[in-house]
C-alpha cells in the first residue's frame, strides 16, 4: 500500500488510519473477559490495532525522510465511555488513543505529528440502510447528543483535514472528539431525558439489541 502511493503521488505526506467496520465484526466485538473467545479477541486486536502499528511502521520511514508527515488514527467516544460487554472494541479503542500518544513522543523530534478522532456515531452510507428500517431508532439515538443529531462522514473528514493543516501545527498527541456532545454530559439527566422521549413515543424501536430480544420474548 506505502510502495503503492509513492509509485501514484511521489511521496507520503499523510496517513489516515481507519479499521475496522462494527457491522462486519459484529460477531467479534461482544462479551466480557470470561465470555469473549480468544480468536475473537486476537481478530479484533489485529484489525483495529496491529493494523495502525503496521501502517505506521511502513510509512513512518518515508516521513522521517522528509522531516514532514501527519498521521490520524481513528479512536472512537468508546476511547474513554464504556459499554457493557464490549470488551474487544472498547480496550482496541482505547489503545488507539495510547498508541496515538506514543507515537507523537517518539516522531515528533522527525517533524511528525500524530494525532486522533474520537467520533461518536456517525450516519455512513452502511448505517444509514439500518436506519432507514428504523427512523425512529434513529431519533431515540440523537435524542441522546446534546446537538440532537448524529454525525455524518464529512464531520470526521473536516476534523482530518484541519488536524493535517498548517492551522494545527502546534498539535500533536492530542485525541479530538468529534461526537456532537455526547461524552459531556451528566448521565443522571441523561437517562430521565432518554426515559420522557421514551414515554412519549410508546412505539418507538430502540436501537439495542439486547432490549430487542427481552422486548420480544
Amino acid at each position: 500500500m506505502v510502495q503503492e502511493a509513492i509509485r501514484q503521488f511521489g511521496g507520503v505526506d499523510v496517513l489516515v488510519q481507519n479499521a475496522f467496520s462494527v457491522i462486519a465484526g459484529e460477531n467479534h466485538i461482544h462479551g466480557s473477559a470470561v465470555s469473549v473467545k480468544e480468536e475473537s479477541w486476537d481478530y479484533g486486536m489485529d484489525v483495529m490495532l496491529k493494523a495502525l502499528y503496521l501502517g505506521a511502521k511502513h510509512c513512518i520511514p518515508h516521513m522521517q525522510r522528509k522531516q514532514f508527515g501527519n498521521i490520524v488514527n481513528i479512536a472512537s467516544v468508546h476511547s474513554f465511555l464504556q459499554e457493557p460487554n464490549m470488551l474487544v472494541y472498547e480496550t482496541a479503542k482505547a489503545a488507539v488513543v495510547g498508541l496515538t500518544r506514543q507515537m507523537a513522543v517518539d516522531f515528533g523530534p522527525d517533524n511528525i505529528r500524530v494525532n486522533a478522532i474520537a467520533p461518536g456515531h456517525i450516519v455512513t452510507e452502511g448505517i444509514q440502510k439500518v436506519w432507514e428500517q428504523n427512523p425512529t431508532g434513529l431519533q431515540f439515538l440523537e435524542n441522546q447528543y446534546p446537538l440532537r443529531k448524529t454525525g455524518v462522514p464529512d464531520d470526521i473528514a473536516e476534523g482530518i483535514a484541519f488536524l493535517c493543516s498548517n492551522q494545527a501545527s502546534f498539535i500533536t498527541g492530542h485525541t479530538l472528539v468529534i461526537d456532537g456532545g455526547l461524552s459531556i454530559q451528566l448521565q443522571e439527566k441523561f437517562g430521565i431525558r432518554q426515559a420522557v422521549f421514551a414515554r412519549n413515543q410508546p412505539d418507538v424501536q430502540i436501537p439495542d439489541a439486547d432490549y430487542q430480544k427481552e422486548k420480544n420474548k
